[in-house]
């Protein structure tokens, strides 16, 4: 369907529009469709006009949300819509994600980011062989990769080293949904 704010309230839907500017607010993306096309916007909280989709979706969705998210974080036009530089970290930390689906398609976003083309991980190994990988994977990043002169957006929750924001990382994965989630494809 045509994509609409309201919908992504109302009904936890994403919308293409974020899911391709992975680092836009949900108010950014009700400007834009109201601007363009004279749609009202919905009342937003104060993280849909702040922090970006993509991250909500990432840390505090449910399961679907959390696969579509991550993989959009691997698609080419997302990446060259949002940039790169701030999508390491959330790639990273959903190796270990609850879901087999979410982790599987952590790595292959991963892989689609320069420097992480080679990297090897099983995605149904242990929670602690997951662990062992996002350490491996952050030292990669932060030791070899990183762009120490990049600058990350405070939407996307990070500081200006490309650290998570703590206190609102910690707050927005306190609120994660841990609802099982079943898709028959």
């Amino acid at each position: 369907s045509s994509p609409t704010a309201r919908e992504t309230v109302d009904l936890n839907r994403p919308n293409a529009c974020n899911l391709c500017h992975l680092d836009r607010t949900l108010a950014w993306t009700a400007d834009k469709l109201s601007e363009w096309y004279g749609q009202k916007a919905p009342a937003l909280s104060a993280d849909d006009r702040e922090l970006a989709a993509g991250v909500q979706w990432v840390l505090k969705g449910d399961a679907r949300l959390r696969a579509l998210a991550t993989l959009d974080m691997g698609w080419a036009p997302a990446q060259q819509a949002s940039g790169r530089d701030w999508l390491y970290p959330f790639v990273i930390f959903q190796l270990n994600d609850p879901y087999a689906a979410v982790r599987f398609g952590a790595w292959k976003s991963l892989q689609s980011l320069p420097g992480f083309s080679d990297f090897s991980f099983d995605y149904v190994a242990s929670d602690a062989a997951q662990k062992e990988a996002v350490t491996q994977a952050y030292r990669k990043w932060w030791f070899e990769v990183r762009n120490a002169s990049s600058v990350f957006p405070p939407q996307t929750i990070l500081d200006p080293t490309g650290m998570f924001r703590q206190s609102t990382f910690d707050r927005l994965l306190n609120q994660r949904d841990l609802r099982r989630v079943f898709i028959a494809e």
